[in-house]
């Protein structure tokens, strides 16, 4: 993989705007790209599929094997586990989900994360970077099906004429573009889509309502599950197909990186991860439940002692428990850190979206950067 840089396209800005992307503001760069070649995206498309595998598996054995491990992990009530393995069992499918991929020294992808349950920068990766391609390499081919993905997952999931209902949080420009992009694969899928805010969400009797007051029976909810299970656990019981679905909350965390750990510990994807603090090593510490890179830091631990390497990042997540996965350390392209956000759709690899910061510790303000098949 190499990073080189362009001229930005002069008209950038309303290019993407007229897409739907109006919230870029020193995100979306043009002054660079990534070029892969056929072996390295063959090389993430085959990471992907096994990562997703080795996922199933590892949340098969916790819903299964383990209800009390997983309620003791996740802070999680018997019911709410009862209710996911219900989810599961029915094998209620689902939309899409985003692994975090940092390339080792030797080019190997490493599981960083599963953005399992409200991954965002889809646009971004879908309908921005192909624009960019066509428009600045009309010639060339991208790692890039996420668009087609999408409207077969929802072909999957619900039949043409169905309504589906997308709830997030309307006062947050990332996730209205972000819902929007989504209804508009679904209707391009042949479904009836309603945007709403999820605060309007209105629980009675088990069933929810719309603002309207339609039934809500099919809904997206770019909300994350912890949330919904602390603020409404009445609500998780309703009688809606939920995308994604409750199972999804077993993988959306980190806590799941240490039992991927001790069931594939021989896996060249999976990172030694530990639930507590390690003797010795360099650690990447990371809240169980935590989103954008916040409450992260690099520990170097010998004999117990803690040496900070990389200060822990802000945010609101340092409430919780942490986990320590092994430290990765990373390649600088051009004084830049690239991660690889590589998506999962309907079960299938689907393409990928670059970002990268000059830290090594990736956030929610690191840029994105387009990529091209070389």
């Amino acid at each position: 993989m190499k990073r080189k840089t362009i001229v930005p396209r002069p008209d950038y800005r309303e290019s993407i705007e007229a897409l739907g992307f109006d919230y870029h503001i020193d995100y979306w760069k043009e002054n660079a790209y990534y070029c892969l070649s056929e072996a390295e995206v063959e090389t993430l498309e085959t990471a992907t599929a096994e990562a997703y595998r080795l996922y199933c598996e590892a949340a098969d054995y916790l819903i299964e094997q383990q209800p009390e491990k997983l309620e003791r992990m996740l802070n999680l009530t018997p019911e709410i586990v009862e209710q996911i393995r219900d989810s599961w069992e029915a094998d209620e499918l689902s939309l899409y989900g985003r692994f975090d991929f940092m390339l080792d020294r030797q080019g190997v992808p490493r599981i960083l994360e599963f953005n399992a349950d409200t991954p965002t920068s889809l646009l971004e990766a879908s309908v921005i970077q192909w624009q960019w391609k066509e428009t600045c390499f009309p010639d060339a081919d991208q790692y890039n099906g996420i668009h087609e993905g999408l409207v077969q997952s929802w072909e999957d999931l619900f039949e043409e004429g169905s309504i589906l209902h997308l709830a997030g949080a309307l006062d947050n420009a990332e996730d209205v573009g972000n819902l929007q992009y989504l209804a508009s694969t679904a209707r391009e899928a042949g479904l009836s889509t309603r945007v709403i805010d999820i605060n309007a969400l209105n629980l009675q009797e088990g069933t929810f309502y719309d603002p309207s007051g339609e039934k809500v029976e099919r809904c997206f909810k770019l909300y994350p599950w912890e949330w919904m299970v602390d603020e409404s656990p009445d609500g998780c019981m309703a009688d809606v197909q939920w995308v994604e679905p409750i199972w999804k909350l077993v993988m959306s965390n980190k806590a799941i990186l240490t039992t991927l750990y001790e069931l594939f510990p021989d896996s060249p994807y999976v990172l030694p991860a530990f639930l507590s603090r390690p003797q010795q090593g360099l650690f990447c510490k990371k809240p169980v439940y935590a989103r954008e890179g916040h409450n992260v830091s690099v520990l170097d631990i010998r004999n117990w002692e803690e040496q900070v390497r990389v200060p822990e990042t802000a945010g609101d997540y340092n409430k919780g428990a942490y986990i320590y996965q092994q430290y990765v350390e990373p390649t600088a392209y051009d004084g830049y850190y690239p991660i690889i956000g590589s998506w999962i759709i309907g079960g299938e690899p689907g393409g990928i979206g670059i970002r990268e910061n000059r830290t090594e510790i990736t956030d929610n303000l690191s840029a994105f950067v387009p990529h091209i098949i070389v």
